[in-house]
């Protein structure tokens, strides 16, 4: 099985406007310490006084963190761009896979620690019957980010069906 990180994810399944809005969404949030760490991390690596990465606009921070994204130094804050971007911006889209697969949330976030996880086939059906509704690329994305962040069987169940769709994006 192939391998969906945070920095492929938003490489391969991410246009320029859809990284931009992910790595905005992190600068946007309000995880304080994770955002003074990637200010101090492009800082350094950019050689900027912290000050002035602190001061600019969050989507020029997200420009300079997009410019990072092949630094394994810079991985922990892409994963939490990605969590942060689909809890905050894609709530809907989780949800209706969280609803199709009979899973208890609240606008996206799961409400519970016990639930079958969806199988390969239940996330291509999901996939087909919510394609009509939602982005194909947006779907890639949240399937690519729910088996980084959600663990093994989440990756046998949606990483294959991300594989399938990658192949379909231009």
């Amino acid at each position: 099985m192939t391998t969906w990180d945070s920095r492929r994810i938003l490489r391969e399944l991410a246009d320029s406007e859809r990284r931009r809005k992910v790595l905005t969404t992190f600068w946007k949030g309000d995880d304080l310490q994770s955002k003074a760490l990637a200010t101090a991390q492009i800082a350094k690596a950019l050689h900027f006084r912290e000050e002035t990465i602190r001061k600019m606009p969050a989507a020029k921070k997200a420009d300079l963190l997009a410019a990072r994204i092949g630094s394994h130094e810079v991985t922990q804050f892409l994963d939490m761009a990605l969590m942060q971007y689909h809890t905050k911006e894609r709530g809907p889209l989780m949800a209706a896979f969280l609803d199709r697969w009979k899973i208890p949330h609240v606008n996206g976030t799961i409400e519970t620690d016990t639930y079958d996880v969806p199988s390969a086939d239940q996330v291509r059906e999901a996939v087909a019957e919510l394609e009509g509704t939602h982005d194909r690329r947006d779907i890639a994305i949240y399937l690519a980010t729910a088996g980084l962040l959600m663990g093994e069987e989440w990756r046998a169940a949606t990483w294959p069906v991300v594989e399938e769709l990658a192949a379909g994006l231009s």
